[in-house]
């Protein structure tokens, strides 16, 4: 998955989070599922730093 389709899932996942009719069982699994995007986008934006600070 690339960064940019991480963060657009992650945008789905903000909204679906917003419907109140929203369960538990289901908040709790998007929920896992956001952090796991979030440490995807960390680790790409670690990767793309360390190749501008090689590139200077």
């Amino acid at each position: 998955m690339t960064f940019e389709e991480a963060l657009q899932r992650l945008n789905d996942i903000s909204q679906l989070m917003e419907n109140p009719e929203i369960t538990l069982k289901n908040a709790v699994e998007l929920y896992d599922e956001a952090n796991g995007l979030v440490e995807l986008c960390k680790k790409n934006i670690k990767e793309a730093k360390i190749t501008l600070e090689k590139a200077e």
